[in-house]
């Protein structure tokens, strides 16, 4: 097995990223973690045994590492029934599952059971729960998985204890935050520094203010980057058509209104991912309290194009960090805010090369 904290450090020397100890305190527990899996490979009865390995739950602000922490753990992992999802793309193939199995008994349980066939270890980056919808779904879904021996490893922005406070139905979901705490080891990454923020900037990655000059280098941007392309015309994403402002091979364009203030969900988005390398979004005007349909789109957008190495140009209305200072979504968006500074560096697509889509279940139907 590759080890976790060898590979760090090797990354350190390559001067991709900097010597933390409390990142290295998390990649012990971690390299712990992947020592206990293989362990339990060679044991032929640990699906019986009474002790199963605990998988970790890692917390902390954003910006500080985690998600680049569950990667190398995971690249790093000789486990070949292993599977990492970005929480939203998890949950979407949940429900595609759902719809398919409509009417059964227990349709949640045979998922997990499924799942558990195929996937001995499950990442989730980016864990959260706001939707009624998803918690009551979860509260299930994990005590399913993990009775079915699968090991969760999770990074989210918030203690367990604190998911989906104030919700509706809460108590509900309790059983699943005392199965996380009793199955993962809870680790904090107590990082004041946003490691994103800092970076050498990549030239005319956020353009502002919305004029004639603005709207220039977005033009040649996308000329640079396509020879031919076709303008004022539909793409068809989740069977809808789409209206771009242009489109080449694999790289288009389109104006803010048209992907985040519509309906629009994160299967649209993850589609586009599939599809394109570079998106261009322009004329995203200052949003306020509102804006939040917007705001939410804005953030699921990022979210999807961060975690599947994406490129974005940008044009908006205002500074980046003035974008959105206030309305409901404000503390989600910091992490948004966090991660469109890394996007506009110029290691961004090193660090994060474009990640294929993993499919959660083979369609039976």
């Amino acid at each position: 097995m590759t080890n976790v904290l060898t590979q760090y450090e090797a990354a350190i020397h390559r001067g991709e990223i900097d010597d933390d100890m409390l990142q290295r305190e998390i990649l012990a527990r971690m390299q712990y973690l992947a020592d206990e899996v293989k362990k339990s490979n060679s044991s032929w009865f640990y699906p019986f045994m009474k002790t199963r390995v605990k998988g970790v739950y890692l917390y902390g602000p954003v910006g500080v590492g985690k998600t680049y922490l569950i990667d190398l753990f995971y690249d790093c992992l000789e486990e070949k029934k292993k599977a990492r999802f970005h929480f939203h793309h998890f949950m979407q193939q949940i429900d595609s599952q759902l719809r398919r199995l409509q009417g059964q008994k227990n349709p949640l349980r045979k998922i997990a059971k499924e799942l558990a066939k195929t996937t001995r270890l499950l990442c989730f980056d980016e864990f959260m729960v706001h939707d009624v919808a998803y918690a009551m779904i979860l509260a299930e879904l994990l005590q399913a998985l993990i009775a079915h021996g699968v090991i969760l490893v999770i990074s989210s922005n918030i203690p367990p204890d604190d998911l989906y406070r104030n919700g509706v139905h809460r108590k509900r979901f309790l059983p699943a935050i005392a199965a996380i705490k009793e199955n993962c080891e809870v680790l904090h990454l107590n990082e004041q520094r946003d490691y994103r923020v800092g970076r050498a900037p990549l030239l005319d990655a956020y353009l502002f203010p919305l004029n004639e000059q603005t709207s220039l280098i977005m033009e040649k941007q996308f000329a640079l980057l396509a020879s031919e392309f076709r303008e004022n015309g539909f793409i068809t994403i989740q069977n809808r058509d789409i209206p771009y402002l242009k489109c080449a091979e694999k790289s288009i364009w389109f104006a803010f209104d048209i992907l985040c203030n519509l309906p629009r969900s994160q299967l649209d988005y993850l589609e586009l991912a599939d599809k394109f390398d570079t998106i261009f979004l322009s004329n995203i005007p200052s949003l306020t309290v509102n804006h939040t349909l917007q705001a939410i789109m804005f953030i699921h957008f990022i979210d999807v194009m961060y975690d599947r190495g994406i490129n974005i140009i940008i044009s908006a209305e205002v500074a980046l960090d003035e974008l959105y200072v206030e309305g409901e979504m404000k503390e989600t968006y910091m992490r948004t805010l966090s991660r469109l500074q890394e996007m506009q560096s110029v290691d961004y697509l090193a660090r994060h090369p474009k990640r294929e889509l993993k499919e959660l279940l083979a369609d039976n139907s």
